[in-house]
């Protein structure tokens, strides 16, 4: 049997409705919306960790963070880690990834010290962590920005995950390293001067102020990461062939902050045209019921602006960030276009499924704040998902309303290309009827680990057809929210004394969930 190709597209910090196939009236993604179009778009996707290393590293293995061991940014994935890519690989498979990894930690800033618990003397580097190989080393420096920016010229080992072909791009914006920083001095020795705030060109003085992390780039197109993405991809498919079967994953660094969508693109939508989102007069202070710690992540935020904490902001401030973020968002789909029509030119369209998702959303505006963490609203959690496959028939065109998650990915991939799921995986192929879909779980460590690892600070989710429950480890506080009736998220029931019922069911419920997804990856060879 003919295997199929995959080519598999991401963005970063998306959240599903910033695309018109999703409802959106005024971004453009004509190209995406075309894959929607004549694919299956799923309602409810959502991420198992809602922060960039983690949920890669759970679309990549099919695992959750607790079990493949990135629970959070600062965490690479275990080189041990089965991912799709290695299955696929064994199985006969080119495999080729172009863009943003994250599989590794970008920065070379080392991990603090952690204190060891009880009395006596302490231990020895060697024993200090229960774990004795702590992911570091050579191997694992792979995606380090600062050494790209030295070292532009340099490779990685490979497989990469079982990747033979790898181009990355590590950042973002018009300040991203990788293997594109050898590739940007070769097209033009002096474009790293054209980079970065200091080297902005000036915004039309009728514009007002910019939005917090935005800058008009004066990196032209033909040189932005996105337009280099492209270019490879459209290299590694031209060397393909009907004899053997590939898989190629796309991913974009945009449309994270900060926002540099570079040209055109940088005016293409008047902020004055956007709609804010329904909850942005209800800021997260004024939800009931949370508690100090819930919003730490807020307070970081008005401290640091310039960070990667949530950013409370005016509305002007709203619809310059979102009018900007649409603009990357239109030159990804450019980009994804001019992909498409080199897949269909080489003659392999037939044989190719085709996805799209992002690895987790962003608040653009919800609750009145910009970015990610803290609070797991909808445009945070809730990311698109796009199956375009020949082999759908009569369902092309159609959207799903089956709950599913980043641990269902590759399992959906491993299945549609006729191979069995790895002992250990945890998702499940989302076109299996004959397994219900179950409620999703999310792990999240919460926003005070990256001021101590050992921050009593996780908190967990469970997302149903029509509930959203979070707990708090912090407090005995949590959020419930009733997605049918209060789909922006703004009355906190968690205290409301007629839904206590239906909290109780769903505290079971996530129980349950937390106990399914326990280790399973070590196999026992004798029995009792």
């Amino acid at each position: 049997m003919k295997r199929p190709n995959f080519v598999i597209f991401m963005t970063d910090q998306q959240r599903a409705d910033h695309l018109g196939c999703y409802g959106n009236r005024i971004v453009k993604t004509p190209h995406i919306d075309r894959l929607s179009a004549d694919g299956l778009r799923f309602k409810r996707f959502y991420v198992s960790n809602p922060i960039c290393q983690p949920n890669r590293a759970a679309l990549m293995t099919g695992q959750m963070p607790s079990v493949n061991g990135v629970r959070q940014n600062g965490i690479p994935l275990d080189l041990d880690s089965l991912t799709f890519a290695d299955a696929l690989r064994d199985a006969g498979y080119n495999t080729g990834y172009i863009g943003k990894a994250h599989f590794q930690n970008v920065t070379n800033i080392p991990a603090p010290e952690r204190e060891q618990k009880g009395n006596g003397d302490a231990l020895n580097d060697q024993a200090r962590n229960s774990l004795k190989r702590q992911r570091s080393g050579e191997h694992y420096n792979c995606e380090i920005r600062q050494q790209w920016q030295q070292q532009p010229e340099q490779e990685i080992p490979l497989p990469y995950y079982g990747f033979d072909h790898v181009r990355l791009c590590i950042g973002h914006g018009d300040q991203v390293e990788g293997h594109y920083s050898a590739w940007l001095n070769q097209q033009d020795p002096d474009a790293a001067a054209l980079r970065g705030p200091d080297a902005a060109l000036p915004p039309d003085p009728a514009y007002g102020p910019l939005p917090p992390q935005a800058w008009r780039t004066a990196l032209p197109e033909h040189l932005y990461p996105t337009r280099y993405i492209q270019e490879q991809a459209c290299e590694f498919l031209a060397e393909q062939t009907d004899e053997t079967p590939f898989v190629l994953i796309v991913s974009f660094p945009d449309p994270h902050h900060p926002f540099t969508p570079p040209g055109r693109y940088w005016s293409m939508y008047d902020p004055q045209d956007i709609e804010l989102p329904a909850s942005f007069h209800h800021p997260v202070d004024a939800i009931k019921g949370l508690s100090s710690g819930a919003l730490t992540a807020y307070r970081w935020g008005e401290e640091q602006r310039n960070s990667h904490w949530p950013l409370t902001v005016t509305e002007d401030e709203a619809r310059k960030a979102i009018a900007l973020n649409y603009g990357s968002i239109s030159m990804v789909d450019d980009a994804i276009g001019e992909v498409m029509a080199w897949l269909t030119a080489s003659g392999l369209d037939d044989d190719t499924v085709v996805a799209f998702t992002s690895d987790h959303g962003d608040y653009m505006g919800d609750h009145g704040s910009l970015l990610k963490l803290g609070l797991h609203f909808q445009s945070l959690i809730r990311v698109p998902f796009i199956w375009r496959d020949p082999s759908l028939g009569d369902r092309a065109g159609q959207c799903s309303t089956r709950l599913a998650s980043a641990i269902d990915l590759g399992p959906t991939i491993l299945q549609r290309a006729g191979l069995r799921i790895p002992v250990g995986m945890q998702g499940h192929d989302v076109f299996d009827r004959d397994t219900p879909a179950a409620s999703v779980l999310i792990e999240d460590p919460g926003i005070e680990v990256f001021a101590d690892s050992d921050a009593a600070s996780a908190v967990y989710t469970l997302v149903t057809q029509s509930w959203r429950l979070t707990l708090f480890e912090h407090s005995g506080d949590g959020e419930l929210y009733s997605l049918v009736e209060d789909p922006n998220e703004l009355n906190n029931l968690w205290s409301d004394r007629g839904s206590q019922t239906i909290r109780a069911s769903l505290e079971h419920q996530l129980l349950r969930r937390m106990i399914e997804l326990r280790d399973k990856r070590l196999v026992a060879t004798a029995r009792a």
